[in-house]
């Protein structure tokens, strides 16, 4: 153990000294941390009365969907590769070394506190949005807390169903069907209160609060633990984090008594990402996203002319490799969320500052930044401005296709005037335009890659940062002019701030394609 607690702190040591010799990351960081303090100080100033505060079986609902998702994609990850909790390095040098493999699983799940600090860093910033249930700060980190070992026991259980499924076809079925029977009595309860009451509302408040729910292993555990300790019922909570305490120990346990020699497993997936970040730093883009998918070929050759093929190519790649066309399967699931979503909050402004959450998470996996890591863009003579604007159209087109079904069809569900419902489009469409924009920025003056866990840091900061005049600018002439008029003039106001600010970053990130710079992904294994 003292050699692994010897390879944390050299580290740490070594991280400390690396950002010390880069200030302009140093300044981030600092930025970072003082951004955090002060979300805290603000929420002491801005804590939601009790008696206003939504009731907090909403609250638990809404923990419990977004730990099911995570749940869902570690379990997929298990029965197709494993997750990866172990780089390159800890394969040349530490696999090989005279330490106790218990040990190297257990330094393995402890960086995954990393990983799972960065995947759910924008809690921390929830303060306002969980203020209506009455949540302070406090209950923030709780929240914050409880993802954090979520995450942690899902990449262990991923780990587990790898080495257990790997290669057995039979055992693959068995671990999909233990999926759904996860869910499945919550869902058959939920239909059971709807057909006895015929009341939605009344429905889901009976299926959060019942057993079904509350037992569900990890989504279920979590949600409820952090809600036990809310509400005071300290026995509770402790009762729920311990079964995922649990659940995690005895993962591990299985692991290294039934497979003390489990390198052979972790090494896969570990070696599959490698690959994939090797390939794409060389611009071997095709190799780095490599799939077995099929592919449905029913047109060939690129439309467009100039910058405008890019565009072209990818709306063609799209069509062959998804069966929604330019929709993605994640897209088509969370539009029909948040369409269902609307039926029930009946507000479209509410689903769509859920939808920019989500937005900002997702907005940087399309092939328009990995355009940069190829060397056909800067082969077409246009203007750098043009080749990266017209690179991420397609992110546009499929966000517009998005914004048109959520809006559209939820807006007329719920009868909403047909105006806010073209605003809220636009919106949400010009939205995707400054996130990208704030992507090649921090490329072009930062260097920072696809990915970077300094990009994800301080990419929920800038963003706010970037969207903050447009909202000051829209807010003040709202409450000036007053009503719904001064409401539709400040989403107009909002509307052309990221058309304006969006193309700004744009025109400020075309050195990013200056000179053949070409862009280089780093590869720090």
């Amino acid at each position: 153990m003292s050699a692994l607690l010897y390879l944390i702190a050299k580290s740490v040591k070594n991280s400390l000294r690396e950002l010390l010799k880069k200030p302009g990351k140093l300044a981030l960081y600092l930025f970072v941390i003082a951004a955090i303090i002060g979300v805290i100080l603000l929420s002491f100033f801005t804590r939601a009365q009790v008696e206003s505060a939504a009731p907090l079986f909403w609250f638990t609902g809404i923990l419990f969907l977004f730990i099911a998702l995570f749940v869902m994609i570690s379990l997929l990850k298990g029965l197709s590769g494993g997750d990866v909790i172990f780089d390159m390095n800890d394969v040349n040098l530490l696999f090989v070394s005279p330490v106790n493999p218990r040990k190297t699983l257990l330094y393995g799940l402890i960086r995954m506190t990393k990983m799972a600090f960065l995947a759910g860093f924008f809690i921390l910033f929830q303060a306002s949005s969980l203020a209506n249930f009455g949540i302070d700060y406090g209950g923030v980190l709780l929240t914050f807390g409880g993802f954090l070992l979520s995450i942690v026991v899902l990449t262990t259980a991923s780990l587990l169903i790898y080495s257990v499924t790997n290669g057995n076809v039979v055992r693959k079925r068995i671990v999909k069907g233990l999926m759904v029977l996860m869910f499945l009595p919550l869902g058959v309860f939920l239909v059971f209160q709807y057909y006895m009451t015929g009341d939605v509302f009344a429905a889901l408040e009976t299926a959060i609060n019942s057993p079904f729910l509350r037992f569900i292993p990890v989504a279920g555990w979590t949600a409820w633990g952090v809600t036990a300790f809310l509400s005071g019922e300290v026995m509770a909570g402790l009762l729920f984090f311990g079964l995922n305490l649990l659940l995690c120990a005895g993962m591990t346990l299985y692991i290294l008594l039934s497979n003390p020699d489990y390198y052979e497993d972790v090494l896969v997936a570990t070696e599959t990402a490698y690959e994939k970040k090797r390939a794409a730093a060389d611009g071997n883009l095709g190799t780095a996203t490599t799939s077995t998918r099929k592919v449905s070929i029913t047109k060939t050759g690129i439309p467009g002319s100039g910058a405008a093929a890019i565009f072209g190519k990818h709306m063609r790649e799209s069509f062959r490799e998804n069966r929604f066309g330019i929709l993605t399967l994640p897209s088509v699931l969370i539009a029909a969320g948040a369409i269902i979503a609307a039926l029930f909050i009946r507000d479209l402004s509410v689903i769509l500052q859920i939808l920019m959450w989500i937005q900002i998470m997702l907005i940087g996996t399309g092939r328009g930044l990995k355009e940069t890591y190829s060397h056909y863009i800067y082969l077409i003579p246009e203007s750098s401005f043009k080749k990266i604007l017209w690179s991420n159209m397609e992110i546009m087109a499929r966000t517009l296709v998005e914004s048109v079904l959520i809006f559209g069809i939820g807006g007329a569900l719920i009868k909403t005037n047909p105006l806010y419902i073209l605003i809220y489009i636009v919106l949400y469409t010009l939205f995707s335009l400054l996130l990208l924009g704030v992507n090649y920025l921090s490329m072009r003056f930062l260097s920072a890659n696809i990915g970077a866990g300094l990009l994800i840091l301080i990419y929920y900061i800038a963003v706010l940062l970037a969207m903050a005049p447009g909202l000051a600018l829209a807010m003040v002439t709202g409450f000036t002019i007053g009503g719904e008029t001064g409401f539709f003039i400040g989403l107009l106001i909002l509307c052309g701030w990221e058309l304006a600010a969006g193309l700004g970053c744009f025109a400020l990130s075309k050195g990013v394609l200056h000179n053949c710079d070409m862009a280089q992904m780093k590869v720090n294994q």
